[in-house]
């Protein structure tokens, strides 16, 4: 039903983010929902997504029929915050990133836990390196959250990283940036700037 299609108004106002905010970084509407192209650090398209759901999990696919390349989600303002910050937070999906650029926050998007490997060193122009860990999620991590973020933290070693790599939990039962955003918009900032020292803390990831 046309009341139930998926926008980019519904889109934003339900990750309370500003409409323009989404649209710049290249949301648009279409008669099937919201679609966005990825992009590779270099700025060349790769695969368009679709996002037919509010919730990522179930509500997000490629656009059938594109034999675009898989890249990682970034865009030019997005590696910018990570050159400009000296870290970048590795997220799975395009959610988090939103919420991060519109805060000027540096991520970039796994797309879907079985495309660690869209990684690249170019994603990774900084000194250390946040994987995040969400909550347990059979559906988003059919093998297991510790199982995905060893294989994005195994990648970010294979690509050449050598710098430090932690492991980001935020605690407190919020499991990604978005919900973090959405539970005290503004706090966020500040609880996520505890939460990236809290990671510094522990052990560095490693090889995993």
């Amino acid at each position: 039903m046309e009341q139930d299609r998926v926008t980019v108004a519904r889109l934003a106002e339900a990750k309370r983010l500003p409409v323009e905010a989404l649209r710049r970084f290249g949301l648009g509407d279409s008669d099937e929902g919201v679609r966005f192209t990825y992009a590779s650090p270099a700025g060349l398209p790769g695969r368009t997504r679709l996002r037919t759901g509010m919730r990522g999990a179930g509500g997000s696919s490629w656009m059938p029929g594109d034999t675009s390349p898989v890249v990682a989600y970034s865009t030019a303002e997005g590696l910018g915050y990570a050159r400009s910050a000296g870290y970048q937070i590795v997220v799975e999906g395009e959610s988090d990133c939103w919420t991060a650029w519109q805060h000027g926050v540096p991520a970039v998007g796994i797309p879907g836990s079985d495309h660690w490997d869209a990684l690249t060193l170019e994603h990774l122009p900084v000194a250390e390196v946040f994987v995040q860990v969400e909550a347990e999620s059979a559906q988003t991590y059919p093998g297991g959250v510790a199982e995905y973020v060893s294989a994005v933290v195994r990648r970010v070693r294979d690509v050449g990283f050598d710098g430090p790599v932690h492991q980001l939990e935020l605690g407190g039962g919020i499991s990604d940036l978005s919900d973090l955003y959405q539970s005290a918009p503004e706090e966020f900032v500040a609880a996520l700037r505890r939460a990236l020292d809290r990671s510094r803390g522990a052990a560095d990831a490693g090889t995993a």
